[in-house]
């Protein structure tokens, strides 16, 4: 079966819908659980948390008929591009480092809190499940479905757009989504530009290995020598000036890499036959047809209300 040109928008609305509300009954059960003495490793809450994104999107790629290749961008890349993706993975990283430092004036950081939990499991499960299974998942939802099926709608930069911020919505807490919304925009151009999924994928799994590496050694070293928690020290450069410090050093770096990302992509463009794409990307005007539907706009009321209206609803859910 292949979906119907008017209906699909309404569809790919039901796909975040569905996958937001799964997480967040996945997250509700966890918190019963815990409520009643019953503590899921954190890799079983790994595991869970993505598999609420994999299974829809997996039925939705069966409903539609979709193929891999032709249609979700899995096309095979040269070496050239697979040395210049993970080059670009060094490069993006202090952009998204800056919009993470930035969010930090407003918020804390979400990964920081969780390290206590990351710690409590097997550190090579937790390093295999966040940095390769949870980055293959969402590439395949946020890159593969939503940047590659909004195109038909929106373009290829409004399909890059929207795709990028459904990614930040799905992160469901403002840290999180601030540079989630850049590294999937990020993200969806280097896939126009080598007309394939892998790059992505490949910078989304180097980018979560590394961040979760330090993390964990970070918090492991912490324990060891006694100091203050991960969580504990974050706070206290939040309130300090050593953030303003921080954002600015930042600030210079991204845009000396935003110079170097530039060449890069055009590189892995040149090398895969996709520059034509890339300069259509940035150049051209494309028709754009209604992609926001209600189911769409359903998801997005429901990530707010738990972002901004609800923000300790599912912490205190089990209390």
């Amino acid at each position: 079966m292949r979906f119907d040109e008017k209906k699909e928008p309404s569809y790919l609305g039901w796909l975040f819908f569905i996958s937001i509300a799964f997480h967040i009954l996945a997250s509700l059960a966890v918190s019963v659980m815990s409520q009643k003495g019953i503590e899921l490793p954190v890799e079983a809450s790994l595991i869970l948390s993505e598999l609420t994104i994999l299974v829809p999107t997996l039925i939705y790629i069966l409903a539609g008929n979709l193929g891999f290749k032709t249609e979700l961008g899995f096309r095979a890349i040269k070496p050239a591009s697979f040395f210049m993706s993970l080059l670009l993975t060094a490069v993006v990283t202090p952009i998204a480092t800056l919009f993470n430092i930035i969010s930090q004036f407003f918020v804390s950081n979400t990964m920081v809190e969780m390290s206590d939990t990351l710690v409590s499991g097997s550190g090579i499960a937790v390093l295999l499940l966040g940095s390769v299974y949870g980055p293959l998942c969402e590439e395949l939802t946020f890159r593969s479905v939503f940047a590659g099926r909004y195109e038909r709608y929106a373009g290829p930069m409004g399909a890059a757009l929207i795709s990028a911020a459904l990614f930040a919505l799905a992160h469901m807490n403002v840290n999180q989504a601030m540079y989630a919304f850049v590294l999937g925009w990020i993200f969806a151009v280097v896939n126009k530009a080598a007309r394939s999924v892998y790059p992505s994928m490949i910078m989304h799994i180097c980018i979560n290995f590394g961040n979760l590496a330090m993390l964990l050694a970070a918090s492991k070293a912490a324990d060891a020598i006694g100091a203050a928690s991960l969580a504990e020290s974050a706070e206290s450069v939040r309130n300090s000036n050593v953030l303003y410090v921080m954002a600015s050093v930042f600030l210079i770096l991204a845009v000396i890499c935003a110079a170097i990302a530039i060449p890069c992509i055009v590189f892995i463009a040149k090398h895969e036959g996709g520059l034509d794409g890339l300069l259509d990307m940035f150049r051209a005007k494309h028709e754009q047809k209604r992609w926001l539907r209600v189911p769409t706009m359903l998801g997005i009321v429901l990530v707010l209300v738990i972002m901004f209206g609800l923000g300790s609803f599912l912490k205190v859910a089990g209390q």
